[in-house]
């Protein structure tokens, strides 16, 4: 007889939100599930200001606040150049962990079908100016999305364990 290993995870993450209603169906799926994970739900960005959807963050967290199932709120591929004032938008609409991982801000040009450079994020540098004041802003956990690299990650790191 084998014995069967089981494999729990640490954490469930759902990534790159777009609206209250699938933010709303995660949170329905935990609690319906009675998942005893902790989990995290990060949304995206496309204006700097609200949801993909257009709703207010404020509207989007109305449902994760009251749920205990959720431990941590945040955003994720979104420009980096967006985070440090959603960062603030999200500690005026919740107590919950705050979480960022921006993407690279490149800019995909569909009609050449490449990836072009951002004017306001291109270099590792300027991520760790960034993730030291998104980190001075409340968020808890930083980290990179599409188009980030390992030496992205590790300057980030680097920059968030020198002493402040």
């Amino acid at each position: 007889m084998m014995n069967k290993m089981v494999i729990r995870p640490d954490l469930i993450a759902f990534e790159t939100i777009p609206n209250k209603l699938e933010a709303q169906a995660c949170v329905e799926l935990l609690e319906e599930e009675n998942v005893n994970i902790p989990s995290w739900i990060c949304f995206s960005s496309v204006d700097g200001v609200n949801a993909p959807s257009g709703e207010s963050f404020q509207e989007c967290l109305e449902v994760l606040n009251k749920s205990d199932k959720v431990a941590a709120v945040g955003i994720n591929c979104a420009p980096p150049h967006f985070v440090q004032s959603l960062i603030q938008t999200l500690k005026k609409v919740t107590d919950k962990v705050i979480i960022v991982y921006p993407n690279s801000g490149e800019i995909w040009d569909g009609i050449a079908k490449k990836w072009m450079p951002s004017s306001k994020c291109s270099a590792d540098d300027n991520f760790q100016a960034y993730a030291v004041r998104w980190r001075d802003a409340g968020a808890k956990l930083i980290g990179g999305c599409c188009r980030t690299t390992p030496s992205t990650i590790r300057s980030i790191s680097k920059v968030l364990k020198e002493k402040h």
